[in-house]
């Protein structure tokens, strides 16, 4: 039976961190081993103290168990301070491969230790799944400073920091006021012409932009004296196409700015939010092409979107889009590529099938904002937010890897888990892209779960199905609903890549009305879903028992007969 107590304890088996006691003493908070430098100059370590007290760390010493560094007398850490080794330096040398870093106090006692890359340390201080490999300027810090399990938990051992890269961590906010929810295809182009028509200041970070009736809104502010700052990549899967070439250079020639996201931090910039004037956002999970945003009654994706409008919220969401903004690369006509792609083709005509209005509700909420790869594989936020499930779970993808390089899904193991504890558990996945051509797709992910289901005798628990249905090009969702209550709205794919490595929004948002209304267009979905997908790429041909018995006693027979034949003869 496959037991699953816990989606943290399958990144870290066997550990049980509210049984950790409380830090008292000082800790490594953060160590660089691989520097972009010759010989690795600039390595170092960062000592921190946790606790609300003075620490005396004179004598102390620092080791990778081949050379010796002893902190000087008089060294004193206040309260929330840190102190910073340079390495190299006697005899400490951090390996890219694996290492170990280990903090002793004064009479050679431990006091802490990291683990990391191919160490095969297994001593006092450590214990179980190791730290990852040193990428080049990947920076290892300690995320959890309330706890000490002596275990890669508190290191968050899936999250991946990198130096420039930044570190938010926007706290949750509640709020009273108006929120708008749309889906895509139905009303969402028709929500963003709205608030851009409204709008003095538009300010945009957006994969890809490739709608013309959305470049006719955003000239339209320009001509009118507005102001358009437009962030996007530089370099998406496939190139740039020719309709977003001609769009970009169409509204740099009006006025605006247009920046390429800084490849250097993020391996995509996946992002897709716009802010107006000094209150209002807005975002989802759908690019600014004809998918994402089609015009009235055509064909699009099947995306979620919400419109907020809260200073707070807005502030938060600035902060991230000037720190982004401040390290884009900034683009002149002349700079702009050639597209590399035919221009996006028009969408088809959908009349007739069932359409989602956007509604405006009023009420009380709560945001927490998902920021990746800073907070979006923190314990508290996707996987906590997946944990609280109680009664009902429902999950709608464009498509779900099961593994993460060597790791699980952690993500899906938390779904998995809440249908061991009861919670009814609804996965639906795209089959309408390219997602079930492979050997790892969405088709057989979809098998795994109703397999598991049925093997672990969870069938009223959990389901997974494919939707494959018309009006819809394809399902582009990242989203989640909890209990009818709170509600993921994100640009966050379930791969290991999206909230690793990729600059993505999101944000988790308590309303019953606002998650009913999600709830609806999510059941609309699942009832064209399929259950049934293809078989395997190789098979085996099978024979039914009773058969199979039938040809074993036939033969059986047929040998007697000739042995009795036989011995006849010879008489």
């Amino acid at each position: 039976m496959v037991v699953l107590l816990c989606a943290l304890l399958l990144i870290v088996p066997g550990i049980d961190p509210s049984s950790a006691s409380r830090i008292t003493h000082p800790v490594i908070l953060e160590f660089l081993p691989n520097p972009e430098a010759l010989m690795d100059q600039g390595e170092y370590v960062l000592i921190y103290n946790p606790t609300g007290q003075e620490i005396d760390i004179s004598g102390f010493i620092l080791t990778d168990l081949e050379g010796e560094l002893e902190i000087p007398v008089g060294t004193i850490l206040d309260p929330e301070s840190n102190y910073r080794i340079e390495l190299p330096a006697d005899g400490i040398q951090l390996s890219n491969s694996g290492d170990e870093v280990i903090l002793l106090d004064n009479a050679l006692h431990m006091v802490d230790c990291a683990i990391y890359g191919s160490s095969e340390y297994e001593g006092e201080g450590w214990q179980g799944q190791i730290l990852g490999s040193a990428s080049e300027e990947r920076i290892f810090r300690r995320f959890y400073l309330d706890k000490d399990t002596d275990t890669a938990y508190e290191w968050l051992p899936l999250k991946e920091y990198y130096r420039g890269q930044s570190n938010f961590m926007p706290s949750s906010k509640t709020f009273s006021g108006d929120v708008t929810v749309f889906v895509s295809p139905d009303c969402s182009l028709e929500i963003l012409q709205k608030e851009i028509r409204s709008a003095s200041i538009l300010r945009v970070n957006v994969y890809l932009f490739e709608s013309q009736d959305i470049e006719r809104e955003v000239v339209d502010l320009l001509n009118r004296g507005g102001t358009v700052d437009i962030l996007i990549e530089g370099s998406p899967v496939g190139g740039i196409s020719d309709t977003e070439v001609k769009i970009l250079k169409h509204i740099i020639e009006k006025g605006g700015e247009v920046r390429f996201s800084n490849d250097s931090l993020y391996r995509l910039n996946h992002a897709k939010y716009a802010l107006i004037d000094s209150d209002t956002i807005i975002l989802g999970s759908d690019n600014w092409n004809c998918g994402g945003y089609p015009p009235d009654g055509s064909i699009g994706n099947r995306g979620w979107g919400v419109v907020i409008r809260d200073g707070e919220i807005y502030h938060d969401m600035s902060s991230i889009f000037e720190y982004d903004w401040s390290q884009g690369i900034k683009v002149s006509p002349d700079d702009l590529p050639q597209g590399s792609k035919s221009d996006t083709d028009e969408p088809d005509d959908r009349i007739g099938y069932e359409v989602f209005e956007a509604k405006n509700i009023n009420g009380e909420f709560t945001a927490n904002m998902i920021i990746g790869p800073d907070n979006s594989l923190h314990y508290e936020t996707i996987i906590e937010t997946i944990n609280s499930a109680e009664k009902t779970l429902y999950i709608e993808q464009a498509y779900i890897r099961r593994e993460w390089g060597n790791d699980e899904n952690p993500y899906l193991q938390s779904a998995i888990n809440a249908a061991m504890q009861g919670v009814e558990v609804k996965v639906l996945l795209d089959s309408m892209w390219y997602n079930t051509n492979e050997d790892n797709d969405n088709d057989e992910l979809c098998n795994y779960l109703n397999d598991l289901a049925s093997q672990e005798n969870l069938n009223l628990n959990l389901e997974a199905r494919l939707v494959r249905r018309d009006g819809i090009l394809k399902i582009h969702n990242k989203g989640v609903i909890v209990d009818g209550q709170r509600v993921l709205i994100s640009s966050i794919n379930w791969n290991k890549h999206s909230p690793t490595y990729n600059r993505e929004v999101g944000i988790i948002i308590e309303n019953p009305e606002l998650a009913a209304y999600y709830t609806e267009v999510f059941l609309y979905d699942w009832n064209l879903g399929r259950t049934e997908t293809k078989l395997p790429k190789t098979t085996k041909t099978t024979i039914n028992p009773l058969i199979m018995a039938v040809m074993i006693l036939l033969a059986a027979s047929m040998i007697y007969l000739i042995k009795q034949w036989m011995g006849k003869s010879g008489k």
